[in-house]
């Protein structure tokens, strides 16, 4: 094969991985604050699996084992931040709080805000298909760069970046209302104590079909709660949900079940 239709060859290939040049690399290290000693760890950080050969079957070459070392980083320096800076949080409360802040969701919205998924290398498929802005990928990304940090830096390291563009969120996060699923936080109480499944019978529906506004009571164990409106049932539930999370109580919910027992009593 002549030179020209070498070239000609090696072009043809070019389309099936997004090139990612060290300029590019230069500039994604400017916006993290950190120069990577070694070079081809970040490389592989921002090597999404579809980029990689066929014959790599256990993807070593793409950022999964990475992001699996990342995700184990990430969890441990989450859990020891939270743990020094809410003494007053129960075990449960800490839990709860941790699991937001290592969501899908959180972690993506960093990564947009560091548009980490420009300079992601990506098959062809995955490219057409929006790869860049979806937030699994985003996510995982973002765990496998601080992976990556961390093998590079130290877990020193590791805990500035977070500090840099996680910790200082964290409070954001949190009183985000689209952050909290109050139905699942009041779920979780209710399951824990013994009292089973909330109910959220509707009590009233009013408005023309377009336009209906939904009212909704919560009921744990019999005993109301809250109430929530909305103009569909599932945003009444959350609004009726983050109601009963605010008044919750073991005991209170229990001396109304007596109440209600001895009651019944009498009445016989």
């Amino acid at each position: 094969m002549n030179l020209p239709k070498l070239l000609g060859f090696f072009g043809a290939l070019r389309p099936f991985r997004k090139k990612r040049g060290s300029s590019s690399l230069d500039k994604l290290q400017q916006s993290l604050h950190y120069r990577f000693r070694e070079a081809g760890l970040l490389k592989q950080a921002l090597t999404h699996k579809s980029s990689v050969g066929q014959d790599d079957k256990k993807g070593l070459g793409s950022n999964e084992r990475m992001e699996f070392l990342g995700d184990a980083v990430l969890n441990c320096l989450v859990t020891d931040h939270l743990y020094r800076l809410h003494e007053e949080k129960s075990e449960g409360q800490l839990s709860k709080v941790k699991s937001l802040i290592v969501s899908r969701k959180i972690l993506g919205e960093i990564a947009l805000s560091l548009d980490l998924g420009r300079f992601l290398s990506f098959g062809n498929s995955e490219l057409k298909s929006g790869g860049t802005h979806r937030m699994s990928i985003l996510s995982n990304a973002f765990e496998a760069v601080l992976g990556a940090l961390y093998l590079d830096g130290g877990l020193e390291s590791a805990r500035q970046f977070l500090k840099r563009f996680l910790y200082n969120r964290i409070d954001a996060f949190l009183n985000d209302s689209d952050n909290v699923n109050y139905k699942s936080r009041i779920l979780e109480s209710a399951q824990r104590d013994g009292f089973g499944t909330p109910r959220y019978p509707t009590v009233e529906a009013i408005g023309p079909d377009h336009a209906k506004e939904f009212k909704v009571r919560i009921e744990i164990a019999g005993v109301a709660l809250g109430e929530g409106k909305g103009p569909n049932k599932k945003i009444a539930q959350q609004n009726a949900a983050r109601e009963a999370i605010y008044v919750y109580s073991k005991d209170l919910i229990l001396s109304h079940i007596k109440g209600a027992e001895k009651n019944e009593l009498v009445s016989h």
